[in-house]
């Protein structure tokens, strides 16, 4: 199914069980991806669940978008503001989605919403060794700043910062 006819759309609290499910397909999928385990995640009770779906619906502390195949969540991402600009965040398309302009859509709707929050630079955090996503991320348009640190899980390996200028709002 081509990526324009998915159902994409800023989370509720009510999905909370779509959250849990692609961030859990995320961290089984692609473990480096994400600073957080999957044993961790797993653990969480539906509370916690419940609590990460209303940060980033309307009216939290950050904004998720997520894609849906009918009732199945196929794609998120995630963005919150601070003093340094906007954060692309935990950022998944499930496999068999990829390739489609997916992605593309998710960090339109993020730089869409960043922008609003007055955001003048998106950034994120790409593991050194993702090579896919690193590629993807240049697509649209980020570059590599120089900036690394320390990848929290392993820190022998680093994570590179990305960066993207976005328009006024």
């Amino acid at each position: 199914m081509p990526a324009e006819t998915l159902d994409l759309r800023r989370v509720t609290t009510a999905d909370w069980r779509a959250v849990r499910h692609l961030r859990l397909a995320a961290l089984a999928d692609l473990p480096m991806a994400y600073c957080e385990r999957w044993s961790d995640a797993a653990a969480l009770d539906d509370e916690a669940w419940r609590s990460r779906a209303a940060r980033g619906a309307e009216g939290g502390d950050s904004f998720q978008v997520m894609a849906f195949d009918g009732a199945r969540p196929v794609a998120t991402a995630t963005s919150y503001v601070d003093d340094a600009g906007a954060h692309l965040v935990s950022v998944h398309v499930a496999p068999d989605r990829r390739g489609a302009g997916l992605l593309e859509r998710l960090v339109d709707a993020v730089v869409g919403w960043a922008s609003g929050q007055g955001a003048e630079v998106l950034l994120l955090e790409v593991h050194e060794q993702n090579h896919r996503a690193r590629a993807a991320y240049r697509r649209l348009g980020f570059t590599e700043t120089g900036s690394r640190r320390p990848y929290p899980l392993d820190p022998a390996a680093d994570e590179l910062e990305m960066a993207l200028r976005l328009p006024a709002a």
